[in-house]
């Protein structure tokens, strides 16, 4: 189970969790004479089940990166703000990037660099994509595309290509 269902059956445990553990305190309190508010327990699940969503929404990132192999870049993030969700206004969660992992750079023939770019989404496939780089002429191809100058301050460029980078923007 991946995505959306992983998410939902950890919100359904926080609140199977916290209902088993309010209806013990509650218990305990009745039993030590305390008459307490019967929404407390609904209120309780529901708080919990709410706060646990909020925190899978901005732990992903961190854990998103914590699995990438030792040395991959991040070069992008990608932050979202949602409607059912009115505090990513205040502070976006990040739901997409891109990386690339040094390691897996192949030097071809004719003098250009390949590497496949991690497009990482959250709650997608992970999707690597080749990406063509010139270094000495100063240009990328994406996947079955044309050769294009490298934007300024492209982070896949820079990563692939660091002195070429350094010394046209440095």
């Amino acid at each position: 189970m991946t995505g959306i269902g992983t998410e939902l059956l950890g919100v359904v445990a926080v609140g199977v969790g916290m209902a088993a553990l309010l209806y013990a305190l509650l218990h305990a309190a009745r039993k030590a004479g305390l008459t307490l508010a019967p929404w407390l327990l609904p209120a309780g699940i529901g708080l919990s089940m709410v706060a646990y969503s909020v925190w899978n929404d901005y732990a992903w990132y961190p854990r998103a990166v914590d699995r990438l192999p030792q040395g991959a870049e991040v070069l992008l993030v990608g932050r979202d703000s949602q409607p059912w969700a009115p505090w990513t206004y205040l502070a976006p969660v990040e739901v997409r990037f891109a990386a690339l992992d040094p390691a897996q750079i192949v030097q071809e023939s004719d003098g250009t660099r390949r590497v496949p770019i991690m497009l990482v989404e959250r709650r997608g496939q992970t999707v690597l994509v080749p990406q063509d780089f010139d270094c000495a002429g100063g240009r990328v191809r994406p996947a079955r595309g044309d050769w294009t100058p490298a934007a300024e301050g492209d982070p896949a460029f820079a990563a692939v290509c660091p002195r070429q980078s350094e010394a046209d923007h440095g």
